[in-house]
């Protein structure tokens, strides 16, 4: 079996192999803005606890919005055996500053020993879209 390189760019090659370049590994920095624009990918084992979660993120001002997706198989190695669920996606938009507090609160409230939290700076996007994220997920004026 060859190698298999990472690449952000190109996906799929011959047959459906996934054929990357090392050339094109190049990531974004991690942003010292606090109102950058991080989108966390969580996978929860089911629709209620998505839900549950999602609405915890917006009700407390972490995360501007929420979309829970339609369920999915995710496939994975975990403690030495394959294993298989259906679980229910989602996507939660927020900011650099509250980023640690949504991963806080996604732990507390999750199910699994290890969810699935994935963060990616948004490098782009509708900039009218992407100031009402930071509006909906301002810190707490703590002098207030």
């Amino acid at each position: 079996m060859g190698i298999v390189h990472r690449s952000v760019i190109g996906a799929f090659g011959y047959h459906g192999h996934v054929v990357f370049s090392r050339a094109a590994m190049t990531f974004p920095r991690p942003s010292t803005d606090e109102t950058a624009i991080h989108l966390v990918f969580c996978n929860t084992p089911d629709r209620d606890c998505a839900e549950r979660i999602a609405r915890a993120l917006v009700e407390q001002g972490l995360a501007a919005c929420a979309n829970l997706l339609p369920d999915c198989l995710s496939i994975y190695a975990w403690q030495g055996q394959v294993e298989h669920a259906h679980e229910t996606p989602m996507l939660i938009k927020t900011t650099a500053a509250r980023l640690p507090d949504v991963i806080g609160a996604i732990q507390a409230l999750h199910p699994y020993e290890v969810p699935e939290i994935i963060a990616l700076p948004v490098t782009d996007g509708l900039p009218a879209y992407l100031q009402w994220v930071r509006d909906q997920t301002l810190p707490l004026d703590k002098s207030a």
